[in-house]
């Protein structure tokens, strides 16, 4: 498991200072990046000429309300891994421990050639699995 730890900031919120539906996958997304830039594939990540890893599915589930300067733990584990894709669960926490929301977000390895699904390399795999439920 990977944990990273955000602030949910001003812009991110509505007008009765709840976080806006749509910012909880700003966070997902930054959180997931933090994971590849900690990890020893962010080279190969974000400088391959030969593939890419779209996003092809994401959902949220909100368990309780989000609000302006809350401190987030997220946690974010490998709940699939398949042979081109992978499924990340984020699990956002408050500093008590209660969970708050969940996302889920499928990434799939493509040739960036065809766009056609290629099997995902070795150290991708090997990260996955480090960090798989």
């Amino acid at each position: 498991m990977f944990e990273a730890e955000r602030i949910v900031e001003f812009g991110m919120c509505d007008s009765a200072g709840v976080l806006f539906f749509a910012k909880i996958f700003d966070l997902s997304h930054s959180v997931y990046e933090e994971f590849i830039l900690r990890s020893n594939v962010k080279d190969s990540y974000f400088e391959n000429d030969s593939f890419a890893i779209p996003l092809v599915n994401t959902t949220a589930d909100f368990h309780e309300p989000i609000r302006l300067h809350e401190v987030l733990i997220a946690n974010l584990i490998v709940s699939k891994i398949g042979n081109s894709s992978f499924q990340l669960t984020i699990s956002f926490v408050d500093e008590d421990g209660i969970k708050r929301a969940t996302t889920k977000t499928t990434h799939v390895f493509v040739s960036k050639k065809d766009f056609k699904k290629i099997e995902i390399p070795e150290e991708f795999l090997n990260l996955l699995k480090e960090n798989q439920n």
